[in-house]
């Protein structure tokens, strides 16, 4: 911060490079993914996707056992 002369008193000027360097928006210090991280993220949605598919056919296995086992028994015994 820079003071200004006699006549105002108690006010500082900020420096513009200081203040565009206050304001900067975060993204413009984004940096890309290397390829590492890049196969690293791809290969965690895929156990992901697959760990979500295998659930599902678990669950789907189950219900049709439960109608296959509910067909099977005679009615009213």
């Amino acid at each position: 911060m820079v003071k200004t002369k006699k006549g105002k008193k108690g006010v500082s000027k900020e420096l513009p490079s200081a203040f565009f360097e206050r304001t900067k928006p975060k993204f413009l210090d984004w940096i890309p993914p290397t390829p590492e991280e890049l196969l690293l993220d791809a290969q965690k949605r895929r156990e992901e996707r697959d760990a979500q598919l295998k659930k599902v056919t678990e669950l789907e296995k189950a219900k049709q056992a439960k109608k296959n086992s509910e067909r099977k028994k005679p009615p009213g015994r």
